[in-house]
């Protein structure tokens, strides 16, 4: 299998856009267009590096948005002209045996496509995606009178990612700096080179953002392509309470003679929103991922835990939509904490605090609450969950 290092120029703002922000920053589903067109990427196990050519406007963008990973992602400077920032990216692809060439604000390229040109490029040494013709094409003078109709049947319309071996388009590049060359695409400097191009034919919906219209249009095809399900789970905890030890609920530190017992802080509250999350993804309960005979754990902050829960749900493309918890204490009253509580617990899921409720009930002095021997908690938590890819 060849190595293949991918270029994405992002040094353009994009006039047509009539956008403040850059348009590969533009967000689609509250990421960036560029995050979505480097996740396809990221995907193929051969590719060894993405080499992304930045303006003095949109590099501070780059390194604020982008999850850089230095082993595969390296930000550039790029040039006045969109040649001049894939010469300065060439120079930083390495050894890599191909060269891919793909708009950044092509986000809804299919892994497959890419996948397929990549194949070509290897047995050609040159390919680039391409859509036959939908339209009869017609050729003008310049003063918008027909000149001619092109046969529709010879006609393909360019797509990203175009590419070659590293020797093709390194030539290739030369050559058009030294004759003065500007394609409006690589193909063209190779073509004009006198390198031969593969066509491969690839999925139409692979547009290139330009107009405010293709974000809504890309918004819908994402979405249709990430379906969305919802799961629910319940959570319940309780500890004892005891002397010497503080009371933590929902991370918040309320004054009072006795503390929760427990491995950890005992933080009965986060403990049963912990159980909630893990339940409605089916993974169990908070003792399988932080089990108590851990000395790890020893006295742990459970907002930790809550962290390192919302981090299981990252990765299962899990989102929390809401939840709603109680605690049940009969003392101390604890109405003045609730919003830290709600803060805390919002902040470590990274959502909005309108998306957590807690709540605080007595047990009217029945039961071992009643008695004050000990609290719990129970709570509900409703996700989103990605499905497709």
């Amino acid at each position: 299998m060849k190595s293949v290092a991918v270029i994405l120029p992002a040094a353009g703002r994009g006039v047509r856009m009539k956008s403040e922000v850059p348009k590969p920053f533009i967000p689609i589903h509250g990421v960036p267009v560029i995050e979505h067109t480097i996740k396809k990427f990221l995907e193929l196990e051969e590719i060894t590096q993405i080499v992304i050519p930045l303006s003095d406007d949109t590099r501070p963008l780059a390194e604020k948005l982008i999850p850089i990973n230095p082993k595969k992602i390296l930000l550039c400077d790029g040039g006045k002209e969109r040649i001049d920032s894939i010469r300065n990216a060439l120079e930083h692809t390495g050894d890599a045996d191909l060269i891919a060439v793909h708009d950044a604000v092509r986000p809804l390229v299919p892994v497959g496509d890419i996948k397929n040109v990549i194949q070509a490029a290897e047995e050609s040494g040159a390919a680039l995606l391409a859509v036959p013709s939908p339209n009869t094409l017609k050729e003008s003078d310049g003063d918008k009178t027909v000149k001619s109709t092109l046969d529709r049947e010879k006609i393909w319309q360019a797509l990203t990612p175009q590419v070659f071996s590293r020797d093709i388009i390194i030539k290739s590049y030369g050559i058009a700096s030294r004759e003065n060359w500007f394609g409006t695409d690589d193909a063209s400097l190779a073509e004009m080179a006198g390198f031969s191009v593969k066509l491969v034919e690839g999925d139409p919906v692979n547009i290139k953002i330009t107009y405010p219209a293709d974000i809504m249009y890309a918004e819908s095809v994402l979405k249709s392509k990430n379906m969305l399900e919802y799961r629910t789970g319940t959570g319940f905890d309780i500890h004892r309470l005891a002397e010497g030890r503080k009371l933590i609920l929902g991370g918040v530190e309320i004054p009072f003679e006795k503390g929760l017992d427990g491995h950890s802080d005992a933080d009965v509250l986060i403990h049963a929103v912990i159980d909630a999350l893990l339940g409605a993804l089916a993974l169990g309960d908070i003792g399988a991922h932080f089990p108590d005979n851990d000395a790890s754990y020893k006295n742990i902050d459970s907002r930790v835990l809550l962290r390192r829960s919302a981090e299981l749900l990252e990765e299962r493309k899990a989102k929390v939509i809401n939840i709603d918890a109680t605690v049940v204490a009969q003392r101390p009253k604890l109405r003045d904490y609730i919003d830290m509580m709600r803060k805390n617990i919002a902040e470590d899921l990274k959502v909005d605090v309108s998306r957590v409720s807690v709540k605080a009930t007595t047990s009217e002095k029945i039961g071992f609450v009643g008695r004050e021997e000990g609290m719990s908690s129970q709570a509900i938590a409703l996700l989103s969950v990605e499905t497709g890819n």
